[in-house]
């Protein structure tokens, strides 16, 4: 019983670290959160029956996104309901970025991290409002006073002020 229990332990103490980037890459593809929510749950279950195929050391989060990327495309070709937007190449293409991305997710959330701290408190109110109370742009525009346009256009700024600071950041913790 203890060896399941560890095995437990293990399993989910990794597996809570790649849960929001197996959601995310599901979403990438499927572009639906009923869909992404579902799969999600499968490959998790999926994960957890494979465990003990995983090996200590190896890199858990493109493990997970492999078996969620498996996942992902028999979901889309077996359900003739859910339209693809692209090509299965370009779904592949965008497999391989993610893979190539999870390597550096640590460094990079790291560095998401410090960026935000370095913003202006306005910037940073403002990227709350909008992806963590989920507040739509309409109703931001009103409480600050402009048009959705403008919200459009400063969120847009910060994106590229995120960018180049996490970029700036990756590139110092690599030296």
């Amino acid at each position: 019983m203890v060896a399941k229990d560890n095995k437990s332990v293990r399993f989910f103490s990794l597996y809570t670290t790649v849960q929001g980037r197996v959601y995310a890459f599901l979403m990438m593809l499927l572009h639906n959160r009923n869909a992404a929510e579902e799969l999600l749950q499968e490959t998790a279950a999926t994960m957890w029956e494979k465990f003990d195929t995983f090996r200590e050391g190896e890199n858990f989060g493109a493990w997970a996104v492999a078996i969620a990327r498996n996942k992902a495309f028999e979901y889309l070709r077996s359900n003739k309901k859910m339209k693809m937007l692209f090509s299965e190449e370009c779904y592949q293409k965008m497999c391989e970025k993610a893979s190539d991305s999870s390597a550096d997710f640590h460094a990079r959330l790291s560095a998401l991290e410090q960026c935000i701290r370095k913003l202006e408190h306005d910037q940073r109110q403002l990227l709350q409002l909008r992806y963590q109370d989920n507040v739509p742009v309409k109703e931001i525009s009103q409480q600050i006073g402009g048009s959705p346009r403008l919200v459009y256009k400063r969120l847009v700024g910060i994106f590229e002020l995120m960018r180049v600071c996490i970029q700036r950041t990756v590139a110092q913790q690599e030296l």
